[in-house]
């Protein structure tokens, strides 16, 4: 990239960082001058060396903005030059920018292949850490894709079960921001790997993530089925989260899912499961379940108060789930 072409593109990166945070762009430009005094070539070795300086001298806007700039470069960049550094990096944090880049290469070049490196290091690097930043690296991207299309060599199911929570959390966040933020929850793929990752996880705290924050509202009967099995859970977090999520799934399956949750409700001990299960009739039916949350009074006297809260929050005639949600929590504060 000529110097001309390397001015235009910070430019254009400044402007748009700006307005992404509401900031002035020449406070931005202040930030770069400061953090990064020098030009630098516009290759893979000059622009690492700029988003090392912003990364430690930086304010977090400047730092996102060098991240960004470094995705924007790359896709002019040679793809083996990435590929080398997302091999040799050595700080987590670069890392995490430079394979965030490659992964936007690939996405450009339609050659997911170019990915093996990063793969490779989020599932066999000695270090955690690292581990960690390649699996993030993936985050914003197609990366279920990705990794079909490299063979599944690599896959979540198997990064889960890593020892280390850190990598198990970066999985699920992947999982969370990849169907929200890439497929705004209508993807049946990343919905139904999100239940397998979550049942083959033995981290209670990513399975609760992702049951409780990826959409099912696409899946198939044969993960509903999988959600009844985890009712079973010996974990409790697991069986609440799992409720929680019976609770979005499609039309022809909420009858099932109402018994299940019904039978759920009345057999289960621990409140934190009544509670989910409350939650996930109210979710399928919203203001039609009140008939079944009224048929529940008396199970669990401490819970009364729960389904009364529902009961009230649904008076409203809420159409949206996140106001009758956040209605009912306003009552239970």
């Amino acid at each position: 990239m000529s110097t001309r072409g390397m001015k235009r593109s910070r430019a254009r990166g400044v402007a748009l960082l700006a307005l992404a945070l509401g900031l002035s762009p020449a406070l931005v430009w202040a930030q770069e001058a400061a953090a990064a005094p020098r030009q630098t070539a516009c290759t893979v070795e000059g622009m690492l060396e700029d988003l090392r300086l912003g990364l430690k001298e930086g304010s977090p806007a400047y730092q996102r903005y060098v991240r960004m700039r470094l995705k924007e470069a790359a896709i002019a960049m040679p793809p083996d030059a990435l590929r080398i550094a997302v091999s040799q990096e050595r700080d987590p944090v670069v890392l995490e920018a430079v394979g965030a880049a490659l992964a936007t290469k690939a996405s450009n070049m339609q050659k997911p292949e170019i990915l093996q490196p990063l793969l490779s290091r989020a599932s066999q690097d000695a270090d955690p850490g690292l581990r960690a930043a390649a699996v993030k690296a993936l985050r914003g991207s197609p990366s279920l894709e990705f990794m079909a299309q490299n063979g599944n060599v690599v896959t979540y199911e198997q990064l889960v079960r890593d020892s280390a929570p850190e990598v198990r959390q970066a999985v699920a966040e992947n999982l969370v921001t990849e169907s929200a933020q890439i497929y705004f929850g209508h993807d049946k793929n990343v919905s139904e790997l999100a239940v397998k990752v979550a049942a083959a996880s033995t981290d209670p705290e990513v399975a609760a993530k992702l049951l409780g924050e990826v959409s099912m509202e696409a899946v198939g009967h044969e993960t509903v089925e999988q959600l009844n099995r985890l009712l079973r859970s010996e974990e409790t977090g697991m069986r609440a989260a799992a409720a929680k999520a019976l609770g979005g799934v499609p039309g022809p399956e909420a009858a099932g899912a109402r018994r299940s949750l019904m039978e759920l409700f009345r057999g289960d001990k621990d409140p934190a499961v009544r509670k989910a299960a409350l939650e996930g009739l109210a979710r399928l039916g919203q203001s039609s379940a009140r008939p079944l949350l009224e048929s529940l009074r008396g199970v669990d006297a401490a819970m009364d108060p729960e389904i009364d809260a529902w009961l009230s929050a649904m008076k409203h005639n809420l159409q949206e789930w996140h106001l009758l949600l956040r209605e009912k929590q306003r009552l239970r504060k």
